[in-house]
């Protein structure tokens, strides 16, 4: 019996559908292949970034609201620190910020100072703060620290100023024999290991 046109079609038809069918899925299969070359799984390490620098380690200690330095962190938190980063014996028992701009042409600088005394001698250090956009006052590990040590006969140092930084120190006596050491050194662990918490923290 001489198979029908129609069936001789319908069997065309059903064969192109086959071929169709698997060329799809031929390309579906490619395409989540290249699609899974482009993004790679997740559990997969990234490279590092050579170039990335060290994390910035700046904590907030402090903001300036309408020239008014207010702390966010409890002073009394500060002396423990002020006096390991002495490291020699120094007993601190004040923490204040100061506002340096002896040049109001230049943007003001801001010091995170501790006094206190060493064997009857007066003692001071001072790290130069990081301010913000928003005037929030941090300190990191790379703030500078200076040191002012009083002589025998000085009852007080005060930091001198040059720009808004700090150049050196001077005894509160202005006299021959009365003196005060200015140290300065790059960087200070201040800060380190120790979380500060907001004031308003319980």
């Amino acid at each position: 019996m001489t198979p029908s046109p129609l069936a001789n079609g319908r069997h065309l038809l059903l064969t192109c559908l086959r071929w169709s069918l698997a060329l799809t899925l031929i390309l579906l299969v490619a395409a989540g292949c290249t699609r899974r070359e482009a993004f790679p799984e997740e559990s997969e390490e990234e490279p590092l970034d050579e170039e990335a620098g060290p994390k910035y380690d700046g904590q907030l200690l402090a903001q300036v609201v309408l020239d008014e330095i207010n702390f966010v962190v409890p002073q009394q938190a500060l002396v423990q620190p002020f006096i390991k980063e002495f490291g020699n014996g120094t007993v601190v028992n004040k923490v204040t910020i100061h506002k340096v701009q002896d040049n109001k042409k230049l943007p003001a600088t801001y010091y995170l100072v501790g006094l206190g005394m060493y064997n009857g001698s007066f003692r001071s250090m001072a790290l130069e703060l990081d301010v913000s956009s928003d005037n929030s006052l941090f300190l990191s590990s790379k703030s500078v620290k200076h040191i002012c040590e009083a002589t025998a006969g000085c009852d007080f140092c005060y930091f001198s100023f040059e720009d808004n930084r700090i150049t050196g120190c001077q005894c509160s006596i202005r006299a021959a024999g009365y003196d005060c050491r200015h140290k300065v050194q790059e960087g200070n662990n201040l800060l380190q290991g120790v979380r500060l918490k907001n004031s308003g923290q319980n």
